[in-house]
C-alpha cells in the first residue's frame, strides 16, 4: 500500500510522506500470520500502521477464553491509544491473523513542535482516526450488550446492514472469529445461525448474510 493512500498519510504527497517517515524515524517490519506484534502488559510507546495483510486485537482472560475485539487491514492504525498513552500497558495483544507488513510510528517524534506542514497534517489525521474509532468502540457495545445469542446476532447483523446500506453483507470474520467477537460459544453460535435460518430470519452461506423479513434497516 502507497503511503499517500493510508489515511493516516492523507492530504500529504509522496515525497512529504516519505520525509516525515525519515524525520519521525518510523520502522517497517514485516510479520508472519499468528505472530504477536504486541503483548497484552506491555508498553507500546509506538502506533502500528498496517501496510499490507491483516491483524487481530484478542484479549486472553485467566481461564484462557479468547475475544476478538477488533482487526486491522491495510491502512488502518493499531495500539494509537496506548502509544499517547506510553506508560499505560496493554490490555489487548495484537496478533498477526496473516503474513504482512505494518509502520511503527512513536507518538512523541510525532508530538515534538516543528514547523513541518506534513507534522500538522498527520496529527489532524491521528486525531480524526482515534474519534472515529472511539465511535467504533461505542457501536461495538450495542452487540455485545444483548444477553441471549441471538440477541447479539441481530444487533451486530442490524449493524453491518446499516453500514453496507444493504440486508446483503459479508462477514469480515470466519466463524470462530465472529463467535469470539461478539464474545459467544462458537457451537451455540451457529446453532443460533441455523435456528434462524430455519425460521426465515435470515440466509447464510460461510461469511455471506442476506437478511429476511425485515420491513427497514
Amino acid at each position: 500500500m502507497e503511503l499517500p493512500d493510508v489515511p493516516l498519510f492523507r492530504g500529504l504527497t509522496a515525497d512529504e510522506a516519505e520525509a516525515a517517515v525519515t524525520a519521525l524515524r518510523m520502522r517497517r517490519r514485516a510479520f508472519t500470520k499468528g505472530e504477536i506484534l504486541l503483548e497484552a502488559g506491555q508498553r507500546a510507546p509506538a502506533l502500528g500502521v498496517v501496510l499490507a495483510g491483516r491483524v487481530h486485537m484478542e484479549h486472553l482472560d485467566v481461564w484462557g477464553s479468547k475475544t476478538l475485539l477488533g482487526q486491522a487491514g491495510p491502512g488502518d492504525l493499531f495500539a494509537e491509544t496506548y502509544a499517547c498513552l506510553p506508560d499505560e500497558p496493554l490490555r489487548v495483544s495484537v496478533v498477526a491473523a496473516e503474513n504482512g507488513e505494518a509502520l511503527f510510528l512513536e507518538t512523541g517524534q510525532l508530538l515534538q513542535c516543528g514547523c513541518e506542514p506534513w507534522r500538522w497534517k498527520l496529527t489532524q489525521n491521528l486525531l480524526r482516526i482515534a474519534a472515529r474509532k472511539n465511535l467504533g468502540l461505542a457501536q461495538r457495545s450495542l452487540y455485545t450488550a444483548p444477553k441471549t445469542i441471538r440477541g447479539r446476532i441481530t444487533a451486530y447483523f442490524s449493524v453491518l446492514a446499516r453500514q453496507n446500506g444493504s440486508l446483503r453483507f459479508t462477514l469480515p470474520f470466519d466463524r470462530q472469529q465472529l463467535a469470539d467477537h461478539l464474545g459467544v460459544d462458537r457451537s451455540a453460535l451457529s446453532n443460533a445461525l441455523s435456528q434462524m435460518q430455519k425460521e426465515g430470519l435470515l440466509v447464510i452461506d460461510k461469511r455471506e448474510v442476506e437478511l429476511k423479513q425485515v420491513e427497514e434497516m
